[in-house]
């Protein structure tokens, strides 16, 4: 992943999505994607294209069903007021080691799929969880993110 990419991903979200606390250099934000490369690069996480996890969502129940995967959101909570993919968690990345284990146990065997915004929060996010000894052959990553999900027009349930 390349600052371009990065760029081009923060530059199609909407506008409230970029008012952060922070602001972003051209340098934090080199050094951000080459930390996310890496570890991409090291870990090899699965990515799933929003095709194709809408497919896997488009049961009755999904978050029931034991095939389907957990989805995990892993926004800050002022972007979950923009909305979620249906049936997903609300974890942020600063709580999800302290609160994962409440809705997925480490030796569970479904699948979990992480998004953020743009796809690289959720790479990190995976990491963390293939330390705390989940399945890394369970865990995906949503190419692009919820920014990724809303462009195609799937459902989003309101906050």
């Amino acid at each position: 992943m390349v600052r371009s990419q990065i760029l081009s991903q923060v530059r199609c979200l909407p506008r409230q999505w970029s008012n952060r606390a922070f602001s972003a250099t051209s340098s934090s934000l080199d050094r951000w994607s080459d930390v996310v490369s890496r570890t991409q690069k090291t870990l090899q996480v699965t990515e799933i294209a929003v095709s194709d996890l809408e497919n896997e969502l488009s049961g009755d129940s999904p978050s029931s069903s034991l095939d389907s995967p957990v989805v995990i959101d892993v926004r800050e909570a002022t972007e979950w007021k923009l909305g979620k993919i249906p049936h997903a968690i609300c974890l942020s990345r600063g709580v999800l080691e302290l609160k994962i284990e409440k809705v997925v146990p480490v030796d569970s065997q479904r699948p979990i799929v992480l998004y953020c915004a743009g796809g690289y929060r959720s790479i990190m996010a995976a990491e963390a969880l293939v330390r705390m000894g989940y399945n890394k052959d369970l865990l995906r990553s949503l190419k692009g993110g919820f920014g990724a999900w809303c462009k195609k027009g799937y459902a989003v349930e309101g906050n």
